[in-house]
């Protein structure tokens, strides 16, 4: 594999990685807080959860699936043939 494929490729996958893990960080933040908003039955909590989170996560929820989308695209042959 050519020297420049396989760093696309590391990048890509670095890119996958950490997209995915500010998604999930994002994600976990949102349900946790307004999981707390019900139990402790603090509205505000709910409908400040929702506001600051919702639209940060389903964007970096978006870039996430762009990020895979292209990295698909990129992966080396061979790699990802399932037989």
């Amino acid at each position: 594999m050519p020297v420049m494929s396989r760093t696309v490729h590391n990048v890509c996958r670095a890119m996958f990685v950490a997209t995915f893990l500010v998604f999930l960080a994002l994600a976990t933040a949102l349900v946790a807080t307004q999981l707390v908003g019900v139990v402790a039955m603090q509205p505000e909590l709910v409908t400040w959860a929702a506001d600051h989170l919702l639209v940060p996560s389903i964007t970096a929820g978006v870039v996430f699936g762009l990020v895979g989308f292209v990295g698909g695209y990129l992966m080396p042959s061979g790699e990802g043939d399932e037989g």
